[in-house]
């Protein structure tokens, strides 16, 4: 498999999937880590949304380099991605993401995502764009050549 094929298939693998796990360290230094909802672009940049009051925003604004882990309920894929948090306020820039983000939040066929169910408080938007990627495929063999690729952002 090529690295180009390879760069394809960990980008529809991140558009296909909604939930992550995202880690982060705390203004203390303390290590979190939590699911959230997130949407994607191109570039691999990874778009979610929370409310301001929240241990994740006060972490990211701390501290800006996060990462997070996205796998499938087969374990047959994985795909961990490093980067730095960007707040984003210019609402051109993200009104596409926040199409895609809103129909993960809201789906028309199940549960709203658990952010629906908290105390008000302002909206923040963030944007984790990649500093390292490597995307896991175990269908490919038994060594971490043919398992693991690192993918250029």
């Amino acid at each position: 498999m090529t690295n180009s094929t390879k760069k394809d298939e960990a980008l529809a693998f991140l558009k296909a999937h909604s939930l992550a796990t995202l880690a982060t360290i705390s203004p203390e230094g303390n290590p979190h880590a939590r699911v959230l909802y997130y949407a994607s672009d191109d570039a691999f940049n990874v778009y979610f949304l929370s409310l301001a009051n929240t241990r994740k925003v006060a972490d990211i604004r701390a501290n800006p380099k996060a990462a997070v882990v996205i796998s499938d309920d087969d374990k047959q894929h994985a795909l961990q991605i490093e980067g730095v948090f960007e707040e984003m306020t210019d609402t051109a820039t993200f009104g596409p993401i926040i199409t895609k983000l809103s129909q993960n939040l809201f789906p028309d066929d199940g549960p709203e995502a658990p952010v629906t169910h908290m105390d008000k408080a302002k909206p923040v938007f963030f944007k984790l764009a990649p500093t390292w990627i490597r995307w896991s495929n175990f269908t490919l063999g038994r060594s971490s050549a043919e398992v693991f690729a690192e993918i250029v952002p």
